[in-house]
């Protein structure tokens, strides 16, 4: 199987990241959405969201470093104080989906006009250690599919699916 295949599909279950994500959001109860919190005392739904969406923004950041640089160290912003920075309960979920996915597409074209040697590039995550860009590929694609659970779980925990 060739690399470019893996990747592809990485890219794929990015794109089906957004659509499911925009899913879960429209068929929730619009106030479960501001309301109801991871554990009780983490984040809401919409902060999730508002989560992948400055993240998205460090993971382009951090691709772009790693391929023109020689070993950057990689940002790693606080998530917690990004959310309490940005506000996301007072905010359109529709608007911070639309940044989303305005990031991811520009992220995906970067990553999809990159040579071979470029996946190889080394970075230095400050809890990671060494990625290559083809390590970030798979932690993104991993970075979503925990928050996909972590919103449906806030969500569903408190039955509050339409």
């Amino acid at each position: 199987m060739l690399i470019e295949t893996v990747r592809g599909w990485q890219y794929n279950i990015m794109g089906y990241t957004l659509k499911t994500v925009e899913s879960i959001l429209s068929a929730a109860d619009p106030d479960a959405l501001t309301t109801f919190r991871d554990g009780g005392d983490g984040w809401t739904a919409v902060e999730v969201l508002g989560h992948l969406r400055d993240f998205e923004t460090v993971i382009f950041q951090r691709a772009r470093l790693t391929v023109e640089q020689d070993m950057p160290d990689l940002p790693f912003p606080d998530p917690d104080a990004l959310a309490r920075e940005h506000d996301y309960n007072h905010r359109p979920w529709r608007t911070l989906l639309a940044q989303w996915q305005q990031e991811r597409a520009d992220c995906l074209a970067y990553w999809q006009a990159r040579t071979e040697t470029d996946w190889e590039r080394p970075a230095l995550h400050p809890r990671r250690g060494h990625l290559t860009l083809l390590d970030q590929l798979f932690l993104t694609t991993q970075h979503d599919a925990l928050h996909l659970e972590q919103m449906t779980r806030i969500l569903a925990e408190k039955r509050l699916v339409r």
